[in-house]
């Protein structure tokens, strides 16, 4: 194998990565926005962000991407709060809320 090719085909990975991890990353702002919105509190910033990834395998017993990603919500728009979401694959393994003030 050339060393273009070998380069060619690092780029290619990298590039499916990115492309790969930015619809992840939508599908996590989608599902964390409900997820405050059926707690009651307010989505900050409207958006995610990557904190960690990692290969685990999915129900199936095959192995995939584990991301997690961080968000800021709000219960009384006086304090930010910090949620977590997980995604397996494409799909939520888990979300979680810091414990947060009731308004």
């Amino acid at each position: 194998m050339s060393e273009s090719t070998f380069l060619f085909l690092i780029l290619a990975v990298i590039a499916w990565l990115w492309w790969d991890s930015r619809g992840v990353a939508e599908r996590a702002t989608i599902s964390a926005r409900a997820y405050c919105g059926n707690a009651g509190v307010s989505f900050l910033n409207d958006t995610v962000a990557w904190q960690k990834i990692r290969l685990k395998r999915n129900h199936a017993g095959r192995i995939a991407l584990q991301r997690t990603y961080f968000f800021e919500f709000a219960s009384d728009m006086q304090q930010r709060y910090r949620g977590e979401i997980v995604m397996l694959g494409k799909k939520v393994e888990s979300i979680s809320l810091d414990a947060y003030r009731v308004s």
